[in-house]
Protein backbone atom coordinates (compact mmCIF):
# COMPACT_ATOMS: atom_id res chain seq x y z
CA UNK A 1 0.00 0.00 0.00
CA UNK A 2 1.20 3.47 -0.90
CA UNK A 3 -0.15 6.86 0.17
CA UNK A 4 -0.69 7.68 -3.49
CA UNK A 5 -3.08 4.73 -3.79
CA UNK A 6 -5.11 6.02 -0.85
CA UNK A 7 -5.30 9.43 -2.51
CA UNK A 8 -6.60 7.68 -5.62
CA UNK A 9 -9.35 6.01 -3.57
CA UNK A 10 -10.40 9.33 -2.06
CA UNK A 11 -10.53 11.08 -5.43
CA UNK A 12 -12.52 8.27 -7.10
CA UNK A 13 -15.04 8.33 -4.23
CA UNK A 14 -15.40 12.11 -4.64
CA UNK A 15 -15.91 11.91 -8.40
CA UNK A 16 -17.99 8.74 -8.54
CA UNK A 17 -16.16 7.94 -11.74
CA UNK A 18 -12.76 6.46 -12.50
CA UNK A 19 -12.63 8.42 -15.77
CA UNK A 20 -13.17 11.78 -14.07
CA UNK A 21 -10.79 10.89 -11.25
CA UNK A 22 -8.08 9.94 -13.75
CA UNK A 23 -8.48 13.29 -15.50
CA UNK A 24 -8.19 15.25 -12.25
CA UNK A 25 -5.25 13.16 -11.05
CA UNK A 26 -3.48 13.42 -14.42
CA UNK A 27 -3.02 9.65 -14.66
CA UNK A 28 -4.24 7.15 -17.23
CA UNK A 29 -7.53 5.38 -16.59
CA UNK A 30 -6.01 1.88 -17.04
CA UNK A 31 -3.20 2.78 -14.63
CA UNK A 32 -5.69 4.06 -12.04
CA UNK A 33 -7.85 0.95 -12.39
CA UNK A 34 -4.81 -1.29 -11.99
CA UNK A 35 -3.71 0.56 -8.86
CA UNK A 36 -7.13 0.12 -7.23
CA UNK A 37 -7.28 -3.56 -8.14
CA UNK A 38 -3.84 -4.08 -6.57
CA UNK A 39 -5.06 -2.43 -3.37
CA UNK A 40 -8.21 -4.57 -3.31
CA UNK A 41 -6.13 -7.69 -3.81
CA UNK A 42 -3.67 -6.69 -1.09
CA UNK A 43 -6.40 -6.32 1.53
CA UNK A 44 -8.73 -8.99 0.21
CA UNK A 45 -11.71 -6.68 -0.08
CA UNK A 46 -13.77 -5.03 -2.77
CA UNK A 47 -13.72 -1.26 -2.42
CA UNK A 48 -15.86 -0.19 -5.38
CA UNK A 49 -18.85 -1.59 -7.23
CA UNK A 50 -18.48 -0.98 -10.96
CA UNK A 51 -21.70 0.11 -12.64
CA UNK A 52 -22.66 1.24 -16.13
CA UNK A 53 -23.09 4.83 -14.93
CA UNK A 54 -20.13 5.03 -12.61
CA UNK A 55 -19.02 3.40 -9.40
CA UNK A 56 -20.07 3.33 -5.77
CA UNK A 57 -18.44 2.27 -2.52
CA UNK A 58 -19.17 -1.11 -0.99
CA UNK A 59 -19.80 -1.30 2.76
CA UNK A 60 -16.18 -2.39 3.21
CA UNK A 61 -15.19 0.40 0.86
CA UNK A 62 -16.90 3.01 3.05
CA UNK A 63 -14.89 1.86 6.06
CA UNK A 64 -11.72 1.72 3.97
CA UNK A 65 -12.33 5.29 2.75
CA UNK A 66 -12.61 6.55 6.32
CA UNK A 67 -9.25 5.07 7.26
CA UNK A 68 -7.70 6.18 3.98
CA UNK A 69 -8.70 9.79 4.73
CA UNK A 70 -7.28 9.49 8.25
CA UNK A 71 -3.94 8.14 6.98
CA UNK A 72 -3.65 10.79 4.26
CA UNK A 73 -4.55 13.56 6.73
CA UNK A 74 -2.01 12.26 9.27
CA UNK A 75 0.68 12.03 6.58
CA UNK A 76 -0.07 15.57 5.50
CA UNK A 77 0.23 16.78 9.10
CA UNK A 78 3.55 14.95 9.44
CA UNK A 79 4.87 16.53 6.26
CA UNK A 80 3.83 19.98 7.41
CA UNK A 81 5.32 19.55 10.85
CA UNK A 82 8.74 18.41 9.62
CA UNK A 83 9.05 19.96 6.17
CA UNK A 84 12.46 21.60 5.73
CA UNK A 85 10.95 24.95 4.77
CA UNK A 86 8.47 25.01 7.67
CA UNK A 87 9.64 26.13 11.12
CA UNK A 88 8.86 23.39 13.62
CA UNK A 89 8.04 25.98 16.29
CA UNK A 90 5.37 27.49 14.06
CA UNK A 91 3.73 24.09 13.67
CA UNK A 92 3.74 23.69 17.43
CA UNK A 93 1.81 26.97 17.55
CA UNK A 94 -0.96 25.87 15.19
CA UNK A 95 -4.54 25.84 16.45
CA UNK A 96 -7.27 24.59 14.12
CA UNK A 97 -10.84 24.00 15.26
CA UNK A 98 -14.43 23.90 14.02
CA UNK A 99 -17.36 24.82 16.24
CA UNK A 100 -20.99 25.77 16.35
CA UNK A 101 -21.58 29.40 17.26
CA UNK A 102 -20.81 29.44 20.99
CA UNK A 103 -20.19 32.69 22.85
CA UNK A 104 -17.66 31.34 25.36
CA UNK A 105 -15.41 30.04 22.57
CA UNK A 106 -14.00 33.48 21.86
CA UNK A 107 -13.08 34.08 25.49
CA UNK A 108 -11.05 30.87 25.45
CA UNK A 109 -9.48 31.74 22.10
CA UNK A 110 -8.58 35.20 23.35
CA UNK A 111 -6.98 33.77 26.48
CA UNK A 112 -4.91 31.37 24.36
CA UNK A 113 -3.88 34.21 22.05
CA UNK A 114 -2.84 36.44 24.94
CA UNK A 115 -0.68 33.66 26.37
CA UNK A 116 1.44 33.18 23.25
CA UNK A 117 1.25 36.16 20.89
CA UNK A 118 4.19 38.11 22.34
CA UNK A 119 6.61 35.19 22.57
CA UNK A 120 6.17 33.14 19.37
CA UNK A 121 4.69 32.93 15.89
CA UNK A 122 1.34 31.18 15.57
CA UNK A 123 -1.39 30.15 13.14
CA UNK A 124 -5.05 30.01 14.25
CA UNK A 125 -7.77 28.56 11.99
CA UNK A 126 -11.30 28.82 13.43
CA UNK A 127 -14.34 27.61 11.45
CA UNK A 128 -18.00 28.11 12.43
CA UNK A 129 -20.33 25.46 11.04
CA UNK A 130 -23.38 23.32 11.80
CA UNK A 131 -22.90 19.99 13.49
CA UNK A 132 -22.51 18.09 10.23
CA UNK A 133 -19.91 20.63 9.10
CA UNK A 134 -17.99 20.44 12.36
CA UNK A 135 -17.88 16.64 12.27
CA UNK A 136 -16.96 16.56 8.59
CA UNK A 137 -14.12 19.05 9.13
CA UNK A 138 -12.60 16.75 11.76
CA UNK A 139 -12.98 13.53 9.76
CA UNK A 140 -11.57 15.13 6.60
CA UNK A 141 -8.51 16.37 8.46
CA UNK A 142 -9.32 20.05 7.81
CA UNK A 143 -9.12 20.89 11.52
CA UNK A 144 -7.91 19.08 14.64
CA UNK A 145 -10.54 20.03 17.23
CA UNK A 146 -14.34 20.17 17.21
CA UNK A 147 -16.79 21.72 19.69
CA UNK A 148 -20.57 21.31 19.56
CA UNK A 149 -23.78 20.64 21.46
CA UNK A 150 -25.73 17.42 21.26
CA UNK A 151 -29.07 16.47 22.82
CA UNK A 152 -31.00 13.40 23.85
CA UNK A 153 -33.54 14.62 21.29
CA UNK A 154 -31.11 14.33 18.37
CA UNK A 155 -32.03 12.03 15.54
CA UNK A 156 -29.90 8.90 15.16
CA UNK A 157 -30.34 9.34 11.41
CA UNK A 158 -28.34 12.57 11.43
CA UNK A 159 -25.21 12.36 9.22
CA UNK A 160 -23.01 13.73 12.01
CA UNK A 161 -24.49 11.24 14.52
CA UNK A 162 -23.45 8.27 12.39
CA UNK A 163 -19.87 9.53 12.10
CA UNK A 164 -19.52 10.50 15.74
CA UNK A 165 -18.66 6.99 16.89
CA UNK A 166 -15.38 7.27 14.99
CA UNK A 167 -14.15 10.19 17.09
CA UNK A 168 -12.64 10.61 20.55
CA UNK A 169 -15.25 12.52 22.54
CA UNK A 170 -15.09 14.42 25.83
CA UNK A 171 -18.01 15.95 27.75
CA UNK A 172 -17.42 19.43 29.17
CA UNK A 173 -20.84 20.25 30.59
CA UNK A 174 -24.46 19.09 30.81
CA UNK A 175 -27.55 21.25 31.13
CA UNK A 176 -31.27 21.40 30.51
CA UNK A 177 -33.24 23.29 27.88
CA UNK A 178 -33.81 27.05 27.68
CA UNK A 179 -36.32 29.24 25.87
CA UNK A 180 -35.35 32.56 24.27
CA UNK A 181 -38.01 35.26 23.62
CA UNK A 182 -38.61 38.95 23.01
CA UNK A 183 -40.83 41.51 24.80
CA UNK A 184 -43.83 40.68 22.55
CA UNK A 185 -43.96 37.09 23.80
CA UNK A 186 -46.73 36.53 26.38
CA UNK A 187 -44.26 34.65 28.60
CA UNK A 188 -41.65 37.42 28.65
CA UNK A 189 -42.23 38.25 32.34
CA UNK A 190 -41.97 34.61 33.40
CA UNK A 191 -38.89 33.16 35.14
CA UNK A 192 -39.51 29.64 33.81
CA UNK A 193 -41.85 27.78 31.49
CA UNK A 194 -43.06 24.24 30.84
CA UNK A 195 -42.87 22.42 27.51
CA UNK A 196 -46.66 22.25 27.45
CA UNK A 197 -46.89 26.05 27.58
CA UNK A 198 -44.10 26.52 25.05
CA UNK A 199 -45.86 24.25 22.56
CA UNK A 200 -48.58 26.87 22.08
CA UNK A 201 -46.11 29.43 20.72
CA UNK A 202 -44.78 30.15 17.27
CA UNK A 203 -41.32 28.62 17.13
CA UNK A 204 -38.14 29.94 15.63
CA UNK A 205 -35.49 27.31 14.92
CA UNK A 206 -31.81 28.11 14.73
CA UNK A 207 -30.47 25.18 12.76
CA UNK A 208 -28.08 25.32 9.82
CA UNK A 209 -28.58 21.66 8.95
CA UNK A 210 -31.60 20.00 7.32
CA UNK A 211 -33.75 21.94 9.73
CA UNK A 212 -37.03 20.09 9.36
CA UNK A 213 -35.32 16.80 10.22
CA UNK A 214 -32.50 17.78 12.55
CA UNK A 215 -34.08 20.22 15.00
CA UNK A 216 -33.25 19.22 18.54
CA UNK A 217 -36.78 18.97 19.92
CA UNK A 218 -38.86 18.14 16.88
CA UNK A 219 -38.62 14.40 17.56
CA UNK A 220 -39.74 14.69 21.15
CA UNK A 221 -43.15 16.17 20.35
CA UNK A 222 -42.25 19.49 22.01
CA UNK A 223 -42.30 21.49 18.80
CA UNK A 224 -45.25 23.18 17.10
CA UNK A 225 -44.50 22.06 13.53
CA UNK A 226 -47.43 24.03 12.14
CA UNK A 227 -45.99 27.39 13.27
CA UNK A 228 -42.26 27.46 12.71
CA UNK A 229 -39.66 29.77 11.14
CA UNK A 230 -36.18 28.36 10.42
CA UNK A 231 -33.01 30.47 10.51
CA UNK A 232 -29.36 29.69 9.89
CA UNK A 233 -27.80 32.77 11.55
CA UNK A 234 -28.01 34.10 15.09
CA UNK A 235 -28.42 37.71 13.92
CA UNK A 236 -31.48 37.00 11.75
CA UNK A 237 -33.06 34.81 14.41
CA UNK A 238 -32.37 37.36 17.14
CA UNK A 239 -34.00 40.18 15.13
CA UNK A 240 -37.09 38.06 14.47
CA UNK A 241 -37.47 37.08 18.13
CA UNK A 242 -37.04 40.67 19.26
CA UNK A 243 -39.93 41.89 17.09
CA UNK A 244 -42.35 38.95 17.28
CA UNK A 245 -44.06 36.69 19.81
CA UNK A 246 -42.04 33.65 18.70
CA UNK A 247 -39.79 31.60 20.98
CA UNK A 248 -36.60 29.61 20.42
CA UNK A 249 -35.51 26.41 22.15
CA UNK A 250 -31.80 26.59 22.86
CA UNK A 251 -28.97 25.17 24.95
CA UNK A 252 -27.41 27.43 27.57
CA UNK A 253 -24.10 27.71 25.68
CA UNK A 254 -25.77 28.94 22.49
CA UNK A 255 -28.20 31.08 24.51
CA UNK A 256 -25.21 33.17 25.60
CA UNK A 257 -24.97 34.42 22.00
CA UNK A 258 -28.26 36.28 22.55
CA UNK A 259 -27.24 38.08 25.74
CA UNK A 260 -27.35 41.86 25.49
CA UNK A 261 -29.75 41.77 22.54
CA UNK A 262 -32.88 42.64 24.54
CA UNK A 263 -34.06 39.03 24.53
CA UNK A 264 -34.92 37.09 27.67
CA UNK A 265 -33.76 33.53 28.33
CA UNK A 266 -35.59 31.30 30.82
CA UNK A 267 -35.30 27.59 31.70
CA UNK A 268 -37.82 25.06 30.41
CA UNK A 269 -39.09 22.77 33.17
CA UNK A 270 -40.28 19.18 32.77
CA UNK A 271 -43.89 18.20 33.25
CA UNK A 272 -45.10 17.18 36.69
CA UNK A 273 -44.51 13.50 35.93
CA UNK A 274 -40.97 14.16 34.72
CA UNK A 275 -41.72 12.70 31.29
CA UNK A 276 -39.12 12.22 28.60
CA UNK A 277 -37.23 15.46 29.20
CA UNK A 278 -34.41 16.38 26.79
CA UNK A 279 -30.98 17.32 28.09
CA UNK A 280 -27.98 18.83 26.31
CA UNK A 281 -24.27 18.10 26.42
CA UNK A 282 -21.37 20.32 25.41
CA UNK A 283 -18.64 18.24 23.75
CA UNK A 284 -15.15 18.66 22.41
CA UNK A 285 -13.67 15.96 20.21
CA UNK A 286 -10.80 15.01 17.94
CA UNK A 287 -9.65 12.24 15.64
CA UNK A 288 -8.80 9.21 17.74
CA UNK A 289 -5.13 8.44 18.12
CA UNK A 290 -3.82 11.69 16.62
CA UNK A 291 -1.68 14.08 18.69
CA UNK A 292 -2.49 17.76 19.20
CA UNK A 293 -0.06 20.64 18.80
CA UNK A 294 1.25 22.39 21.88
CA UNK A 295 -0.99 25.40 21.26
CA UNK A 296 -4.02 23.14 20.80
CA UNK A 297 -3.19 21.52 24.14
CA UNK A 298 -2.97 25.00 25.64
CA UNK A 299 -6.42 25.80 24.22
CA UNK A 300 -7.84 22.56 25.69
CA UNK A 301 -6.33 23.42 29.09
CA UNK A 302 -7.93 26.87 28.91
CA UNK A 303 -11.23 25.30 27.85
CA UNK A 304 -11.33 23.11 30.96
CA UNK A 305 -10.29 26.11 33.02
CA UNK A 306 -13.20 28.14 31.68
CA UNK A 307 -15.64 25.49 32.93
CA UNK A 308 -13.68 25.11 36.18
CA UNK A 309 -12.83 21.49 35.48
CA UNK A 310 -9.53 19.69 36.00
CA UNK A 311 -7.72 18.87 32.78
CA UNK A 312 -7.69 15.14 31.86
CA UNK A 313 -4.24 13.79 32.53
CA UNK A 314 -3.54 12.86 28.93
CA UNK A 315 -4.14 16.48 27.83
CA UNK A 316 -2.50 18.27 30.73
CA UNK A 317 0.08 20.63 29.27
CA UNK A 318 3.52 20.39 30.87
CA UNK A 319 4.87 23.90 31.49
CA UNK A 320 8.58 24.57 31.60
CA UNK A 321 10.22 26.89 34.14
CA UNK A 322 10.68 29.51 31.42
CA UNK A 323 7.03 29.30 30.38
CA UNK A 324 5.85 29.74 33.94
CA UNK A 325 7.40 33.21 33.91
CA UNK A 326 5.78 34.05 30.55
CA UNK A 327 2.29 32.54 30.56
CA UNK A 328 -0.51 33.08 33.06
CA UNK A 329 -1.04 29.96 35.20
CA UNK A 330 -3.86 27.57 34.46
CA UNK A 331 -6.78 27.45 36.88
CA UNK A 332 -5.80 23.99 38.16
CA UNK A 333 -2.52 22.76 39.56
CA UNK A 334 -0.63 20.13 37.60
CA UNK A 335 -0.85 17.62 40.44
CA UNK A 336 -4.62 17.90 40.86
CA UNK A 337 -6.48 14.64 40.29
CA UNK A 338 -8.90 14.16 37.43
CA UNK A 339 -12.45 14.88 38.47
CA UNK A 340 -14.70 11.84 38.74
CA UNK A 341 -17.85 13.94 38.36
CA UNK A 342 -19.82 12.57 35.40
CA UNK A 343 -20.11 15.98 33.77
CA UNK A 344 -16.34 16.27 33.42
CA UNK A 345 -16.19 13.36 30.98
CA UNK A 346 -12.45 13.01 31.52
CA UNK A 347 -12.34 9.60 29.87
CA UNK A 348 -12.83 9.45 26.12
CA UNK A 349 -15.69 7.17 25.13
CA UNK A 350 -17.76 6.19 22.08
CA UNK A 351 -20.73 8.39 21.23
CA UNK A 352 -23.98 7.17 22.74
CA UNK A 353 -27.27 8.77 23.63
CA UNK A 354 -27.72 9.27 27.40
CA UNK A 355 -30.24 6.85 28.86
CA UNK A 356 -29.90 4.34 26.04
CA UNK A 357 -27.73 1.34 26.81
CA UNK A 358 -25.83 -0.49 24.14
Amino acid sequence: MQIKQLEYIIKIAECGSITQAAEQLFVSQPGLTKSIMQLEEEYGIRIFLRKARGISLTEEGKDFLYYAKSVVAATSSLDKAFAKDTPTELQKSKLSLASQQLAFLYDVLLQTYQQIHTSQDFHFNVVEADRSGVTRSILNGDVDLGIMVRSTADSKGSPWYKEFKRLEIHVLDRAGVFLCMGPSCPYYERESISFEEAERCTHAALDMEDAAKENLYLHQGHFNTNRVVFFNTVSACSHFLLHSDAVLYTAKWTAECFQGSGLKIIPVLPAGDGGDFPTNELLWFKRAGEPLTRTELRFINNLYGYFQLPVPEQYRLPISRVERSIYPPFPFAADQKIMSDERAGAEARPYETPGIKK
